[in-house]
């Protein structure tokens, strides 16, 4: 099977599609802050109801795990989603994310969350797959993949850690290859899969 790619622009572009295009550059920041603090202080959801947050959760911290780099979780990835709904979603899209939500968690099973980490990872896969397929119709997967990995590599961890970005680089070096970086900010080649 072709593999899909989906660049850090369609990303966000696919983001702010989903909030109805009301979302500001500026506006985010702000956001993702208040979802990195929601972390450390273990607060509960804004919007989903436990299950649902739970469920989003799990699948952010399967798809971005923490490596030698952060990961989604540690990120407030599922807080930003869930600050992003009870924020920025009109009703409607409220309303067709929670029932998402609600269908994925019951394909998924409810056997999903006690689950072992690795069969977890088979199940996500498989709607990934099943997402991207050739007969996909799953536009919510689509959108939630879009939303969260738009809240991973606009948050601290996503955009200074695991991409490395510098504002402001020592020195210009107009053609260097990316292993003698190592990781860039942006990259063409950007895959969707898990």
């Amino acid at each position: 099977m072709g593999r899909t790619l989906i660049t850090r622009r369609k990303a966000i572009q696919g983001a702010i599609a989903f909030m109805g295009g009301t979302v500001a550059a500026t506006q985010i920041t702000p956001l993702i802050d208040r979802a990195t603090a929601a972390v450390s202080s273990n607060s509960g959801p804004a919007y989903l109801n436990a299950d649902q947050f739970h469920l989003v959760e799990r699948m952010v911290d399967l798809m971005i795990p923490e490596t030698d780099t952060p990961g989604a979780y540690s990120a407030g990835v599922h807080y930003f989603i869930d600050m992003m709904l009870d924020e920025w979603a009109s009703p409607e899209r409220q309303d067709r994310f929670v029932a998402g939500i609600d269908e994925l968690g019951q394909r998924l099973g409810s056997n999903f969350a006690s689950a072992s980490p690795d069969d977890q990872l088979e199940h996500l896969r498989a709607v990934d797959d099943e997402a991207y397929g050739s007969a996909a119709n799953d536009d919510f997967f689509r959108e939630f993949k879009r939303l969260a990995l738009f809240g991973y590599y606009s948050s601290e961890a996503g955009a200074t850690i695991e991409l490395q970005y510098e504002a402001v680089t020592p020195d210009y070096k107009a053609c260097v290859p990316i292993n003698d970086i190592g990781r860039a900010w942006f990259w063409l080649g950007f895959s969707h899969d898990l």
